[in-house]
């Protein structure tokens, strides 16, 4: 139930829509103009579940969640097989692609992703390896299948996963993200960035996945646009030494196939 006298304190790197609030003996996670599609998620078991929502009188959503006492993943905590199988469970829900249709949400098509990671980026245009990789992946476009169509996080790194310190449980947070498209988006994120070569394909059957060559081939399409992603995103940000890192981990993931 929403109080009038929260006392609400801005988050560290919530860009100013995340708030700590707390009334009395209770504390929450307060966001605000977060992703509508967030009450059907927690029904899921993903993310802490929503206590309840409200507009401002600004015509601002605020939605809360219990505060968990706990921390963010580290890059060497993404090997937890919970994120497998969060991410398997994400990805197998008919009923939240339902649910997202009924947003009135379209499919983002894989050759979208990647031009509109493009577009944004004038880096990406004019920067001569960067550039050579986009060519190559325009004419290596996956498909995508309408029954593999399925709810994504699109941001799956290691600072949007919480764990609880009295219980061990495992998060997915912060879905302003969220689209359909290929659960590769997701999947290749996490194998290009944090799982050793050599444990993909132990990585990919553990979230019920086989590691066929069409599969394989996937993850390389879509392993290469989580770095374009992530260096567009770093750009944006001013945050160059981050930007370098992706390009070395994208030299170094091309150099795989």
């Amino acid at each position: 139930m929403m109080k009038a006298d929260w006392d609400m304190t801005p988050v560290k790197g919530g860009s100013g829509n995340a708030f700590f609030g707390k009334s009395d003996q209770e504390r929450v996670f307060i966001k605000k103009n977060g992703s509508p599609f967030l009450p059907s998620i927690y029904l899921e078991g993903i993310t802490p579940k929503v206590l309840w929502t409200k507009r401002t009188a600004e015509g601002d959503t605020l939605s809360a969640q219990p505060w968990i006492d706990g921390h963010t993943l580290s890059p060497e905590d993404m090997e937890d097989r919970q994120i497998n199988h969060i991410l398997a469970h994400l990805h197998d829900s008919k009923k939240l692609v339902e649910s997202y249709k009924k947003l009135g949400s379209q499919i983002i098509l894989p050759e979208q992703l990647l031009e509109d990671c493009v577009q944004n980026t004038e880096a990406l245009r004019t920067n001569h390896f960067l550039s050579g990789i986009i060519e190559e992946m325009r004419q290596q476009v996956p498909e995508i299948k309408n029954e593999e169509v399925v709810v994504v996080h699109g941001d799956v790194n290691h600072k949007n996963w919480l764990v609880d310190d009295n219980s061990g449980k495992i998060y997915l947070v912060d879905w302003d993200t969220v689209f359909l498209s290929d659960s590769m988006v997701d999947m290749a994120h996490v194998l290009s960035h944090y799982i050793k070569p050599n444990n993909w394909s132990l990585w990919l059957m553990t979230s019920g996945v086989r590691p066929r060559s069409d599969i394989m081939d996937k993850v390389a399409w879509y392993g290469k646009l989580s770095f374009l992603r992530q260096i567009s995103e770093y750009l944006s940000r001013g945050k160059m030494k981050e930007v370098n890192q992706e390009i070395l981990g994208l030299r170094k993931f091309c150099e795989l196939f």
